[in-house]
């Protein structure tokens, strides 16, 4: 995973509450293998019309926003099913960085795993946000993850929460696996005294 300390790019503002997974990546699209390939699925519903063409009136259809890597979001974004093509189209799509005042645990931690920076603001905070980013001209926003800081010229400098374990992971590149894997010693470690303490329970020791 790539690591991410600081990321500039357009904010897309996406109001919208309790946006699920299948909103973000509709199920009928599930079986596309290629992950970075999922960005024309990404909103499916709301960015094409019935006759299969853009939904000019969606906000990434617009420019400058067709061309965002951070979105704004509402309240509750991520909620209902774990999947995880979600993100992944996200990311596919270019998206770095989302702002929220509530994310869905399983779809934060998705995020994180996939090098995507889920910050959550204040309820104000995520008002003036989407106002600021809802003017093509002051959509440029900046996340620093290092101080935990959103900038954008009208909003100015304002704070973001990330737990530090979260933090730690997007700043080193890190998943979960890559995680355990650093503790890898202490867990052979582990398996050894176990072993030696109740050789019983080894199932590839052999019987006499």
């Amino acid at each position: 995973m790539e690591p991410i300390s600081m990321h500039s790019g357009i904010a897309a503002p996406f109001p919208m509450s309790d946006v699920n997974t299948d909103l973000i990546y509709p199920q009928q699209f599930l079986r596309k293998p290629d992950r970075g390939a999922m960005a024309p699925f990404l909103f499916h519903g709301l960015r094409y019309r019935s006759d299969g063409t853009l939904n000019p009136d969606f906000i990434l259809n617009k420019e400058p926003y067709d061309e965002a890597t951070i979105l704004i979001a509402g309240r509750n974004f991520g909620s209902g099913s774990s999947r995880e093509h979600a993100p992944w189209a996200l990311k596919s799509f270019g998206i770095r960085c989302l702002i929220s005042s509530m994310f869905a645990d399983i779809f934060k931690a998705n995020c994180i795993n996939n090098g995507i920076v889920p910050a959550t603001v204040s309820e104000g905070l995520l008002t003036a946000c989407l106002h600021a980013a809802a003017n093509p001209q002051e959509s440029r926003f900046t996340v620093d993850l290092e101080r935990r800081e959103l900038r954008n010229r009208l909003v100015g400098t304002v704070p973001f929460e990330i737990s530090d374990s979260d933090r730690d992971r997007l700043l080193k590149g890190n998943d979960f696996i890559d995680d355990t894997l650093a503790q890898l010693p202490a867990i052979e470690n582990h398996e050894k005294v176990s072993a030696e303490a109740a050789p019983w329970l080894n199932l590839g020791a052999s019987v006499e």
